[in-house]
């Protein structure tokens, strides 16, 4: 591995050397469709939060505000000139639909609102951040109600790694190929008829199995990933009729350099 590489993999392994952090990180359950079906306000929320994250409210807070500036410095590296050629008009608000890989505060999703921001700020664009840690398409789909709710007039989406989450001594596959061929084809009929959004969609990207079944979080869990499962899946996110961001293809190469230590 070249020494970028390494550079990569001991950042990502001091990113999780914090188990409370870690799990600031991914720990957002004000976003769960039982939760705002409650109708919970802001502070009961926050105090759900910080109880599942095993850190008091002021703990969580300073998490927050230290993942809001790390995502602050990195998307300063993007060049401003690219702002103007992004597709979003003015007043826009793009739901950002996925998985842990959305729900982390360190996601893509908080680096694009990061980015505009900082270079478009009059034009009060927002991201909604509708990932949740751990959902598959159907899950995505039993939500919709609240997705509804959002308004949005951008999707962007990033789901089926956890399609391909295998369960169990026998690795029992989360759903079938079939299923989640039928699901992505519902989720872009509703997205169509049901939000009248625009539609761009990601590939999940490539999965280190070795690492996943060496993840103790995921070994106390039974559950681990197969890299040929994710790219079966990929492809039936490539056959999406609209935009298509091909994740997968561009991190085929050296995956581990992008990933965090669990593989996924």
């Amino acid at each position: 591995m070249s020494v970028p590489g390494r550079d990569a993999t001991t950042a990502a392994q001091d990113e999780v050397a914090d188990p409370r952090r870690i799990a600031a990180r991914f720990v957002h359950p004000q976003k769960q469709a039982f939760v705002q079906r409650a109708g919970l306000d802001g502070a009961t929320a926050a105090a759900f939060a910080a109880r599942l994250a095993g850190v008091t409210e002021t703990e969580l807070a300073r998490y927050h505000a230290e993942f809001a500036a790390a995502v602050a410095v990195s998307a300063a590296q993007v060049e401003p000139g690219f702002a103007s050629h992004l597709p979003f008009r003015a007043g826009d608000r793009i739901l950002a639909l996925g998985d842990s890989i959305t729900d982390d505060s360190l996601s893509w999703a908080s680096h694009l609102q990061s980015y505009l921001d900082a270079h478009r700020p009059h034009d009060d664009i927002e991201v909604v951040n509708a990932g949740i840690t751990g959902n598959t398409t159907q899950e995505a789909i039993a939500r919709i109600d609240r997705l509804l709710a959002e308004r949005p007039t951008w999707v962007i989406q990033l789901l089926g790694t956890n399609d391909a989450r295998r369960h169990g001594r026998e690795q029992v596959r989360m759903q079938s190929i079939q299923e989640t061929r039928r699901n992505l084809d519902l989720l872009a009929r509703l997205v169509d008829e049901e939000l009248g959004a625009q539609h761009i969609c990601l590939t999940p990207p490539p999965v280190v199995a070795a690492d996943a079944d060496a993840w103790l979080p995921f070994r106390e869990e039974l559950i681990t990933w197969r890299e040929e499962d994710v790219a079966e899946i990929a492809d039936a996110v490539r056959a999406h009729r609209g935009v298509v961001v091909d994740v997968h293809a561009t991190l085929a190469d050296d995956p581990a350099d992008m990933l965090l230590p669990d593989g996924v």
